[in-house]
């Protein structure tokens, strides 16, 4: 027998039965553009946004490695390139500072070298524009923009002179040198925002050398590691491979923690949306799909009358499928991209973001969607075809599309429209099955979504992380005093200022006594480092025992001792007899002990009792090896000539915020030590954050709901158009068409009501364990119930579930009936 190639002719009865199924095939098109476009959004705008924020880590911290390791040894050096978890290793110096470039003769530059790996791997990608080349000759340099604007250059040139003077040692003493550099390049940096020093120059490795700066005594090593999950293992690793010198410190050069390694709640969370998306989305396709082909079922009974093959006909539907994917998924991922460019950037613009947003535009992204959209249409037509290919030419001329119940029913309610409407919807149970998981899906994905951005609450998240309505913190250069008793006096005398308070800050070496401070010790170090100190270190290095002595303001104090358990004699506090320790780790200290400490800047030591333990993380986060100190600031006026403040705190009416954060700010202009933090800031923050959730989120579960809406319609014109026939008996023995539509209409009231029943009712229950999830880490949160959402969602649900059938059954009624009544027969 010779084998007839039928290839041809299947391609041909695909592309006719596609152009006689036009309505079929815009709503499967519509399908695969909406699930190709929701996938390639939702992981694009995630990808964004993560992107957005490593970034900007990247950036204030200047550099994209994630430990540092200072003063390195050659032998140190080639065992951490030895280590297979480590991807780079480079090497910087910084060996000189800079004056003369700012105003305040106390700011200074510094010139740094960084080796070839360290400036390509580790520092160029967290600066932007850069232009050049990076210094090579002795006399080449690269600045930051902002410090060349500084110098009074605005339009840096390649080659332009730069005059510099700048101060190395040499035996212990500080020598000023006078030199002109070549520049050589510039770059805009972030890491003065953090740091807030001035910034780096860049100078070449031939100057370096003649410095004779060796890297043992000013360098550092900066080190990516391999992967990006478990940096405190990784940094326990390496501690342990090099086995690290006395003074040496391996640590982690940002306290941001990647999404890798974020908390499980929120991975939860976000697997759950995925879930939700993926399922939504094959719900649609398949549906759609299973629906088409069911509808064509008579069609191809036919043509197995005439020889066509199970297997043909299996082929036939795969091809249509093929054919309209690959209509739909170009479609999609355009619309896809669209949204990463347009809505996305508007997006990131919101969230406050100092070194502005990073879009991503990863190829992995549009060929995953384009991929699960493709398979998805392929597995979803699989059962279709199956049903197709099995059924015999008798039962296929039979089919009608609408399953027919044995049961009799008996009762004087069973001809009641609303009953008969309501067995027409379950006689079908799976097509009812998925109609109402599609709408449940996409509709508790808006709501919940909705939910979780209505409970941001800005007043309750500053009411948390902010005491004060304005708080004034000094920041970096610690050995000046940044705020002046003018400045003070100028905050004080601002109308509606009220409650202004006050915090001290000195550095201050602690003779350590195992029997005062051994608890504290053993409780911070098992807490905080990985090998402890012994008494025997403290003693031989006195300078390891420091830590920060704090000068509280009388009213902190008034309202701290209300809190011990035994309050402190106010009197003998304030003569500086008597401190408060730091009460972080309970326990770890006894009332009545005493110790001595020495004040940086003091004249002589001094001996204090310990009063009690309080809690101070509003006034101060830090911590060393040593505790903190709270003293009176009468006292500490006593040990120090001019004691640094470190924070200046107040309040203010509600109505008065925007006026006195103009005059602050105004007050402090050109101070780049001092940070003002107030409510009403932090509040647009929230606020910006909130905006951002609304467009990338509410846009995502407003796609979501349409593709359950748009289930729904495209199950209510299939089932109206394969019960046109019935339909037409129904009118035939004297059913109005007036009666007809009133059925249809309360067959879509019924979908609606059991849709908003569940969604009410299950959907909020579950938008509620959403919220009691998100809260765990934004313990700011506030349950919020999404009334206009649901309301929004109520009247589209209803509006649609209704339309949908009764504007089908008018598309129906333009056959004759005698014309319907003959398909019928």
């Amino acid at each position: 027998m010779f084998r007839n190639n039928t290839k041809t002719a299947v391609n041909k009865l695909a592309a006719g039965s596609m152009k006689v199924s036009r309505s079929r095939n815009r709503f499967v098109i519509l399908a695969i553009i909406l699930t190709t476009w929701l996938i390639t959004s939702f992981f694009s705008i995630g990808m964004s946004v993560s992107k957005s924020w490593d970034s900007q880590a990247s950036k204030l911290a200047g550099t994209t490695a994630q430990a540092q390791l200072p003063a390195p040894t050659e032998d140190q050096l080639e065992k951490l390139k030895e280590l297979g978890y480590i991807k780079a290793v480079g090497l910087e110096a910084i060996f000189s500072t800079v004056q003369g470039i700012s105003d305040d003769p106390d700011e200074a530059a510094h010139l740094v070298w960084y080796d070839e790996t360290e400036w390509n791997t580790m520092r160029r990608p967290a600066v932007d524009g850069w232009k050049g080349a990076y210094p090579s000759a002795l006399n080449e340099i690269a600045a930051p923009l902002d410090l060349l604007k500084q110098m009074g250059i605005k339009k840096p040139e390649i080659g332009m002179s730069i005059p510099l003077s700048y101060t190395t040692m040499a035996e212990g003493k500080p020598v000023r040198h006078q030199a002109t550099f070549k520049l050589t390049g510039w770059f805009k940096d972030y890491s003065q925002l953090r740091s807030g020093d001035l910034g780096s120059l860049l100078v070449s490795e031939a100057f370096m050398k003649e410095q004779g700066t060796a890297i043992q005594d000013a360098g550092m090593a900066s080190i990516l590691f391999t992967d990006k999950k478990g940096l405190e293992q990784l940094i326990d690793s390496t501690k342990r491979d090099l086995k690290l010198g006395k003074g040496q410190e391996l640590s982690p050069v940002s306290d941001t923690e990647h999404m890798d390694n974020g908390n499980i709640a929120t991975l939860v969370g976000y697997g759950g949306i995925v879930l939700f998306v993926m399922l939504s989305s094959y719900l649609l396709i398949y549906n759609v799909l299973y629906l088409s082909v069911a509808g064509d079922t008579r069609f191809y009974g036919l043509l197995k009358t005439i020889g066509v093959t199970r297997r043909q006909i299996r082929t036939m539907i795969r091809k249509q499928a093929l054919r309209l994917a690959l209509i739909g998924i170009p479609i999609g991922l355009i619309a896809g991209a669209a949204t990463s460019f347009g809505i996305v950037p508007l997006a990131l613009n919101t969230i406050d973001l100092q070194t502005g947003g990073s879009l991503s535009f990863h190829p992995v992204i549009y060929a995953g969607a384009a991929l699960f959209a493709l398979i998805t249409t392929m597995v979803s037509c699989i059962k279709p075809a199956r049903v197709a290919g099995k059924i015999s030419p008798v039962e296929a001329a039979k089919y009608t599309g609408v399953a027919s119940s044995s049961k009799v029913r008996a009762g004087s309610g069973g001809s009641k429209l609303h009953r008969m409407a309501l067995r027409n919807i379950f006689r079908i149970k799976k097509r009812a099955i998925v109609v109402f998981l599609s709408l449940f899906l996409g509709l508790t994905t808006f709501l919940v979504i909705n939910t979780l951005v209505l409970s941001m609450s800005p007043e309750h998240f500053v009411d948390d992380y902010m005491p004060n309505d304005f708080k004034l913190t000094h920041e970096s250069g610690w050995d000046k005093q940044a705020v002046t008793p003018e400045m003070l006096a100028k905050i004080r005398s601002i109308p509606g200022v009220k409650d202004m308070r006050t915090t001290y800050l000195a550095q201050a070496m602690l003779d350590y006594d195992p029997k005062v401070f051994g608890k504290y010790v053993d409780q911070f170090t098992a807490r905080f480092m990985e090998s402890p100190p012994s008494a025997a270190d403290f003693k031989k290095n006195p300078e390891m025992f420091s830590g920060q002595v704090i000068g509280i303001d009388p009213a902190d104090f008034r309202e701290a001792n209300k809190k011990l358990p035994s309050p402190v004699n106010a009197e003998r506090f304030e003569r500086g007899e008597v401190a408060l320790m730091d009460g972080e780790i309970p326990a770890a200290f006894n009332t009545g002990d005493r110790f001595k400490m020495k004040i940086t800047g003091a004249a002589k030591k001094t001996e204090l009792e310990i009063g009690g333990m309080g809690n101070f993380l509003s006034l101060i986060t830090f911590h060393s090896t040593a505790p903190n100190v709270y003293i009176s600031q009468s006292a500490m006026k006593q040990l120090l000539n001019d004691p640094v403040v470190y924070k200046v705190t107040f309040d203010a009416d509600r109505k008065d915020w925007d006026a006195i954060s103009e005059q602050v700010t105004a007050a402090i202009a050109g101070n780049k030590d001092l940070k003002l933090e107030s409510k009403i800031s932090m509040m647009e923050m929230i606020r910006s954050a909130k905006l951002a959730f609304y467009i990338l989120g509410g846009g995502l579960s407003l796609i979501l709901a349409l593709i359950g809406l748009l289930n729904f319609v495209n199950i209510m014109i299939t089932g109206v158009m394969a019960r046109k026939p019935e339909l037409a008996v129904l009118e035939s023995v004297g059913m109005t068409s007036r009666q007809i539509k009133r059925l249809l209409l309360l067959e879509g009231a019924w979908y609606s009501f059991i849709s908003l029943l569940l969604v009410t009712s299950l959907g909020n229950a579950l938008a509620y364990g959403a919220y009691r999830l998100f809260s765990q880490e934004a313990t700011y949160a506030v349950y919020t119930f999404p009334a206009i959402p649901l309301a929004v969602v109520i009247v589209l649900v209803i509006g649609v579930c209704l339309a949908a059938p009764v504007f089908t059954y008018r598309k129906v009624r333009r056959a004759p009936l005698s014309e319907r009544l003959r398909e019928a027969a």
